[in-house]
């Protein structure tokens, strides 16, 4: 339920996504980046396939960027196909405290990257690349997307790619 709210409310600028039940902190000895977290997985098995395909999503940490920390307020993995080439959609997984709340926008899009010098405890940031000429080139354009945590929601300050 939380997932969808968070899909639903996350597609328009200054959305709010209310979290009525919070897991509680991780333990101090189990702070810090883990992609290989047990929480990524079970959140992308919840993930149906890319929409009009079979193509599952990957939980294989080798293919998993972000920043995911179970201590921190907010943070984000990073996930795409199984099988992906560099243009492949990836998806944001949203987490507080270590507890999956649902997708950062709607739709996939290829090309997302975890921003980490704009990103902070309670602010992640995503860049969203236009490709260029080809897949090994500049951007043309980067859309660049804040969420914040805000006391009890996630709020998505930028619009949407």
């Amino acid at each position: 339920m939380i997932r969808a709210a968070l899909t639903t409310a996350l597609l328009g600028a200054a959305a709010v996504v209310p979290v009525t039940a919070l897991a509680p902190a991780a333990a101090a000895d189990t702070c810090g980046v883990n992609l290989a977290a047990p929480q990524i997985s079970k959140a992308v098995a919840t993930l149906p396939p890319y929409p009009g395909t079979d193509w599952p999503w990957s939980s294989d940490p080798s293919t998993i960027q972000g920043n995911f920390d179970p201590c921190a307020t907010l943070s984000t993995a990073l996930v795409t196909v199984e099988r992906a080439t560099g243009s492949s959609p990836t998806t944001a997984l949203i987490f507080h405290h270590g507890q999956y709340l649902g997708t950062a926008t709607s739709k996939a899009y290829g090309f997302t990257s975890l921003n980490g010098a704009r990103t902070t405890d309670d602010t992640v940031v995503l860049n969203y690349k236009t490709p260029g000429a080809c897949n090994a080139c500049p951007p043309a354009a980067v859309h660049t997307v804040r969420y914040q945590w805000q006391g009890d929601h996630v709020a998505m300050l930028d619009p949407a790619p």
